[in-house]
C-alpha cells in the first residue's frame, strides 16, 4: 500500500519528503488513513482538526481521538473550534457550506503562519464520484465536471487513485481505529443521497464506476487546459492592456460563431457569470455604452469592441468658483483661474483656456455633465448636446460619467473641459482682458 501511494505522489509531483506538510484530519476512516500512510512514509507533517460543534458530545469525542493520534506519535496537532450555527445564521447559509468555508479559511491562516508547503486533504475517487454527479445536478460548467484533482494551488489530494471501499478494507485489515460519523447515514444531504442511492445503481451497470468517473475527469481536465490556453492566446494576441484599462477589440471574435460564448469564457476569471454575459444581444448591435458589472469590475461597450476596468463609483460632482481666487480640484486635476491682459493670451499653451472676460460673470460652476445639457460649441451657429460632442471627440463610454463642464452665472456651458470651448464666451476683437482656465494634472 506504501509504495502504490509513493509511487502516486512521485509520478503526479504532488510533494517530496523535504516539505513541510498539513494534513486535515477528521478522526474518520479516509483521514486517519493518510495520517498512517504519511506516518510510514517519513513525511513531514502536522495535522489540523476542525470541531464545528455540531454534533454534541460526539464532536468533542474526534477532538480527544485526533489529540490521542498525535500525541501518541509525536505530531503537531493544530484544533480549532467553531461556533459552526452562529455563523451560518449570521451569514444566512447552510452549515456545510459555511463549515466548508470556516476550514480553509483557517487552513489558509495556518499554512501563512507556520509555514506549510501544502496542505494534504483525504479525498479518494469516491468522493470525486459523488461531486461530479452533484456538479451534474447543479448544471455547473467544465471546471465543475472535471470534479476533484489532485492539485490545485497549496491543496494536494494523495488518495484519488484509491476508492473508499479500498481504504476501508486496509483499514480493517490492519485493526487502525478511527471515528465513525453517524451522520454519514443520513440522507438529509445530498452527497449521502447519492452515495446511498444512486451510485450504488451505476455500480450495478458497472462495478468500477469510481474508476469510470475518475477517467471521465482527466479527460474533461485535459479539455479545460487546452481550452484555457487557447483563449489565454486569443486574450494575449488581441487585448491591449494600458493605464489599468483591457481593450478588447471586437476583432477578438472574428470567425467565431457565438462570441457571447467566448466572452464569457474571456471574464469569467474576473468574476462575470454566464447568465449576464450569454444573455447579452448580438455583440455587434450592442448599445454603446452599455455595462455590465462584477463586485470588482465593470465592463463598457465601447466603439469597435469593450473597455474592461475596476469598477468605479463616480459621484455627481459640483463646485461653486465665486472668484478667481477660488481652486477646484477633483480626481487628480487641480484648476485655477486668473484675469489676464488680451496681449498676454496664447492659444498654443497646453491645459489653459481662454475666455472673455467681460462675458463670463461669476459665479462660475464646474459640475459633472448630465444627459440634457447642451452648449454652441465654437465655430458653430446653432446649439449641440454634450453627448453628441462626446460621440464626435470618441470619449469611451466608460469615461463619460467623470466628464466636467465649465458653466457661467447665466447657466450657459462655457467649455467641455478640458479643451472645447463657447463660441458665446469666445475671444474676439471688443476683448480687453480674459480669463484663463488652467488645468493641472498631479
Amino acid at each position: 500500500m506504501l509504495s502504490d501511494f509513493e509511487n502516486y505522489i512521485q509520478e503526479n509531483k504532488l510533494f517530496s519528503k523535504e516539505d513541510k506538510l498539513l494534513l486535515a484530519i477528521s478522526g474518520g476512516q479516509d483521514s486517519v488513513f493518510l495520517f498512517h500512510l504519511l506516518l510510514m512514509g517519513g513525511y513531514n507533517f502536522s495535522v489540523a482538526h476542525c470541531n464545528f460543534q455540531l454534533r454534541g458530545n460526539d464532536s468533542i469525542l474526534d477532538e480527544y481521538f485526533v489529540k490521542s493520534l498525535c500525541y501518541s506519535n509525536n505530531i503537531t496537532c493544530h484544533i480549532k473550534a467553531f461556533d459552526t450555527k452562529q455563523e451560518a445564521k449570521k451569514l444566512k447559509l447552510g452549515t456545510q457550506e459555511v463549515a466548508r468555508k470556516l476550514r480553509y479559511d483557517w487552513f489558509d491562516e495556518l499554512k501563512n503562519s507556520e509555514n506549510y508547503t501544502y496542505v494534504l486533504t483525504a479525498h479518494h475517487s469516491s468522493d470525486n464520484t459523488e461531486t461530479m454527479l452533484i456538479n451534474i445536478l447543479r448544471s455547473t460548467g467544465v471546471s465543475g465536471l472535471h470534479g476533484i484533482q489532485n492539485k490545485n494551488g497549496y491543496l494536494v489530494r494523495p488518495l484519488l487513485y484509491l476508492n473508499r471501499e479500498q481504504i476501508s478494507s486496509y483499514l480493517s485489515a490492519s485493526k487502525i481505529e478511527f471515528r465513525l460519523d453517524i451522520s454519514n447515514e443520513s440522507d438529509d444531504y445530498l452527497r449521502n443521497k447519492i452515495r446511498h442511492h444512486i451510485v450504488p445503481e451505476f455500480e450495478k451497470i458497472e462495478p468500477k464506476i469510481d474508476a469510470v468517473f475518475s477517467s471521465v475527469s482527466k479527460h474533461l481536465k485535459e479539455f479545460e487546459d487546452l481550452s484555457e490556453n487557447l483563449l489565454k492566446n486569443l486574450w494575449d494576441t488581441n487585448v491591449v492592456f494600458n493605464n489599468s484599462i483591457y481593450s478588447i477589440p471586437d476583432t477578438l471574435f472574428n470567425n467565431i460563431s457565438e462570441p457571447n460564448i467566448l466572452l464569457y469564457y474571456c471574464l469569467k476569471k474576473f468574476g462575470f457569470n454566464a447568465s449576464s454575459i450569454k444573455s447579452l444581444e448580438p455583440i455587434s448591435t450592442l448599445e454603446l455604452g452599455a455595462v455590465i458589472y462584477t463586485e470588482d469590475w465593470q465592463l463598457t461597450r465601447e466603439r469597435n469592441g469593450f473597455d474592461l476596468r475596476k469598477k468605479e463609483i463616480i459621484e455627481p460632482f459640483s463646485k461653486i468658483i465665486y472668484s478667481v481666487n477660488d481652486i477646484a480640484t477633483l480626481n487628480g486635476t487641480e484648476i485655477t483661474f486668473k484675469i489676464v491682459a488680451k496681449s498676454e493670451i496664447d492659444f498654443k499653451k497646453e491645459n489653459i483656456l481662454f475666455f472673455d472676460l467681460q462675458k463670463s460673470r461669476f459665479p462660475l460652476e464646474i459640475r459633472t455633465w448630465k444627459a440634457h445639457d447642451k452648449m454652441q460649441p465654437l465655430g458653430l451657429i446653432g446649439h449641440k448636446k454634450v453627448s453628441d460632442i462626446l460621440t464626435d471627440k470618441k470619449v469611451k463610454a466608460s469615461e463619460r460619467k467623470s466628464q466636467l463642464l465649465l458653466i457661467d452665472a447665466e447657466k450657459n456651458i462655457m467649455a467641455v473641459l478640458p479643451n472645447i470651448c463657447s463660441e458665446v464666451h469666445k475671444i474676439s476683437h471688443e476683448t480687453d482682458e480674459a480669463l484663463a482656465i488652467c488645468l493641472k494634472y498631479h
